[in-house]
């Protein structure tokens, strides 16, 4: 019964640890050479014939969002939650090239973007955690084991269930479950192995804010 929950755990975190795994190639910080901090004639024609290209793409992302995003499908499994972060990782590369560029009109429509983005992370990611919480819900119910969400933001996600009686069964889950339960801006997470534990373990989560832009 434990290795078979091990095993769950781990496939459920999979997919926030390949995000985070292809991330960690992009942010690395290169020492730049001549080449790099120098942009030649034909990099800077190109970077000028791309801002009607940049500043159109921008503004359909604003109107897009105006119209109303439908995140509905985002919602019933696992895999669905976490291509919701994609999405607002998508948003964030967009604000951040836009943000980093010397024309004046594409800064401007990257920060109308980042606001509108921002405001919708703060509505979107309470609604996200509820909906991740239930999605794992429903592969470890023939587990015996429940989760739900608590606090008015759902920062809170609480495991409960005979498997996590063991202490060490507590620190191998958390340590599996971290990184994606951060990806989620889960600040705390419970481990009780009956409803009415009273002494439960709990890890708090350094998490960033919901407004803060999303990066794997």
């Amino acid at each position: 019964m434990k290795r078979k929950v091990q095993h769950l755990f781990s496939a459920l975190t999979l997919a926030g640890f390949i995000f985070i795994a292809f991330g960690s190639g992009d942010d690395e910080v290169k020492p730049k050479t001549s080449t790099e901090s120098f942009s030649s004639p034909s990099s800077t024609e190109e970077k000028a014939k791309d801002i009607p290209n940049q500043i159109a793409q921008l503004k359909r992302e604003i109107a897009s969002i105006e119209e109303g995003v439908n995140f509905s499908t985002y919602r019933n499994t696992v895999e669905a939650t976490q291509m919701e972060l994609v999405l607002f990782a998508a948003w964030a590369k967009t604000i951040n090239e836009a943000l980093s560029s010397e024309n004046a009109e594409v800064k401007t429509l990257g920060k109308e973007l980042e606001k509108k983005v921002k405001n919708m992370q703060i509505k979107e990611f309470p609604v996200l955690r509820k909906a991740y919480a239930k999605a794992i819900y429903h592969k470890l119910w023939e587990q015996n084991i429940e989760t739900q969400v608590l606090g008015n933001k759902n920062k809170t996600i609480q495991f409960t269930g005979g498997y996590f009686a063991n202490n060490g069964n507590k620190a191998q889950t958390q340590q599996t479950l971290q990184e994606a339960l951060k990806m989620f801006r889960f600040s705390k997470v419970n481990y009780k192995w009956y409803k009415y534990d009273d002494e439960y373990t709990y890890y708090e989560i350094d998490s960033p804010n919901d407004s803060e832009l999303m990066s794997f």
